[in-house]
């Protein structure tokens, strides 16, 4: 019998503790086999027999638990996700933005980045602003808690589904600002990715050195925390958030049950609300 197939019900709930601890993920107790079908294939490149041999080695090699972090998390995106989102983003955020802060670089932060496409996404419709508005500037940061999905966004190419949706809906502005073909693939253009870095960032933790931002995305990744973790970092997102800034939730959450400094602008859309203290920096 292939042992490394059979994960008995103690050591996934050591394995969801480990992720907890790792990341603050909390994995449903559903999701068993999920956890086998990403763990499994790893287990048989190190020889290991079983997933006791497997907890043992995360606990003990900072190296492996670095690789059982960018298995167990989720990272499923692509190019203009949510379209309402980015019509918000382009066509009354930027505007806003450039007529309200001349001389100012707008700064714009994909807080859960996966691979790239969220923030080279916000790329493209501000490198459009750019080349039309002689004045206006940007920068965009993207952050994940998976070593490996930020390198693959820093390299930046896409072939597929990803670009699919967003080069058949913009098809001039696709033009305008990608690079590449089908076959070999779909990368933004060499000023976007000037304007555009990526760094591993526990969301639990404050994002330190930086200045404040005027757009966060934090979408598509509060559903996998706690009540209690999900108001942390939205404290942190709203230290982070401009005054005249906006946060940008999935479609599948909502803030209404939360007890954060948030005002909703529409679902989905909200911006930071009127408190009473200094703001944050």
């Amino acid at each position: 019998m292939d042992h490394s197939t059979t994960m008995s019900d103690g050591d996934f709930a050591k394995l969801r503790a480990l992720a907890y601890d790792q990341t603050g993920i909390t994995i449903g107790s559903t999701r068993k086999s999920m956890m086998v079908s990403r763990l499994r294939p790893r287990m048989r490149a190190l020889g290991l027999p079983d997933y006791r041999s497997y907890i043992t080695r995360i606990t003990q090699d900072p190296g492996e638990r670095k690789e059982f972090t960018d298995r167990v998390t989720t990272n499923e995106t692509y190019f203009y996700r949510t379209p309402r989102v980015w019509s918000y983003f382009n066509e009354v955020l930027v505007p806003a933005f450039i007529e309200g802060s001349p001389g100012r670089a707008m700064r714009v932060w994909s807080a859960a980045s996966s691979t790239g496409e969220e923030a080279y996404t916000a790329g493209v419709f501000l490198e459009d602003h750019r080349i039309g508005t002689t004045t206006f500037d940007y920068t965009i940061l993207g952050t994940d808690i998976s070593s490996r999905v930020v390198t693959t966004a820093t390299e930046g190419l896409y072939k597929g589904r990803p670009v699919a949706r967003f080069k058949a809906q913009h098809a001039e502005l696709f033009t305008r600002h990608m690079v590449g073909s089908d076959e070999e693939g779909w990368s933004v253009s060499k000023k976007i990715k000037a304007r555009t870095r990526f760094q591993e960032h526990n969301l639990l933790k404050p994002l330190a050195n930086t200045a404040q931002f005027d757009a966060i995305f934090l979408r598509n990744v509060l559903i996998y925390f706690t009540s209690e973790d999900q108001e942390k970092i939205l404290r942190h997102a709203r230290s982070l958030l401009h005054p005249n800034g906006i946060l940008f939730i999935g479609e599948s959450e909502s803030l209404k049950h939360i007890d954060t400094d948030f005002e909703q602008v529409e679902p989905i859309i909200y911006r930071a609300g009127q408190r009473t203290g200094p703001s944050g920096a």
